[in-house]
């Protein structure tokens, strides 16, 4: 009777934690989103806020055939007034940045609002499909001019060979922007009263043997 108490227990809890999800669109078997925590970074700039947007690629169901993502871009806003990229595949310095979408050929310098990625070293620096990986942008923009109504942004990238040859098509989803998941209080309480109990039980069969 205990043990199926607890087994109940445990699979709850981690059934509520992993209702914690984000919004994300397939392709080719790779899984794009976008998070941000939903607050604006400080700063001192009266006509301007500043996000820090989160691409993240799982590509781990890849069936496109391509060896390397090298080149990423995303749009969360119709203009951009400044950018700059935190965190990448490889680091942020083996990537630059240019303002605009992706086309066959890679960044192409246009769309407006786009922001394009582009690693500049193709073997270990981009990512290689089988993982998950991250681009973390600071994006500036006029106040209230971040795209939050669902599917409003946008993702692109650009999948090659071992050679830096586009394979495929191009990635071009729109995608719902969502504030990064973070496990209520509750969900915390619950999965200590899980571990707790799990615990207790694993003790009480052991004095039992001993006995």
């Amino acid at each position: 009777m205990h043990s199926k108490l607890l087994r109940l227990i445990a699979i709850f809890v981690f059934v509520t934690i992993g209702q914690t999800s984000y919004a994300a669109d397939s392709f080719q078997g790779t899984v794009w989103s976008l998070t941000y925590s939903g607050s604006p970074l400080a700063d001192a700039d009266p006509l301007h806020e500043t996000y820090q947007i989160t691409l993240n690629v799982n590509t781990s169901g890849y069936t496109g055939g391509g060896s390397f993502i090298d080149q990423v871009a995303v749009k969360v806003s119709s203009s951009l007034f400044g950018a700059s990229l935190v965190g990448a595949p490889g680091g942020a310095a083996n990537w630059a940045l240019q303002a605009g979408g992706i086309s066959a050929g890679g960044c192409s310098g246009a769309g407006s609002g786009f922001e394009c990625a582009d690693g500049l070293i193709l073997s270990g620096n981009t990512a290689v499909p089988g993982g998950t990986y991250s681009w973390i942008f600071n994006l500036t923009m006029n106040n209230g001019a971040l795209f939050t109504t669902p599917l409003s942004s946008s993702v692109k990238g650009r999948f090659v060979d071992l050679s830096g040859n586009k394979i495929g098509a191009l990635v071009s989803e729109n995608v719902s922007l969502t504030v990064t998941p973070v496990p209520e209080p509750e969900i915390y309480a619950m999965m200590g009263l899980g571990l707790g109990l799990i615990g207790w039980a694993s003790r009480r069969k052991k004095l039992q043997k001993t006995a």
